[in-house]
């Protein structure tokens, strides 16, 4: 009984661990989407036609 619920316990921490890498991953994806569009505007200007219309950044 001890081993199976052992088993079940590494199980679900295993499965965390990768739930949490993926939104680390996620969370790392959207804070370089954000420095390339602040990279992108030009004080009062921005520099939206530097990227292709459609295409997301």
């Amino acid at each position: 009984m001890a081993q199976n619920e052992e088993a079940t316990i590494d199980e679900l921490a295993q499965q965390m661990e990768v739930n949490l890498e993926m939104d680390y991953e996620k969370k790392d994806l959207k804070a370089q989407r954000e420095l390339i569009k602040q990279s992108l505007y030009d004080g009062s200007k921005k520099l939206k036609h530097t990227v292709p219309k459609g295409k997301r950044v």
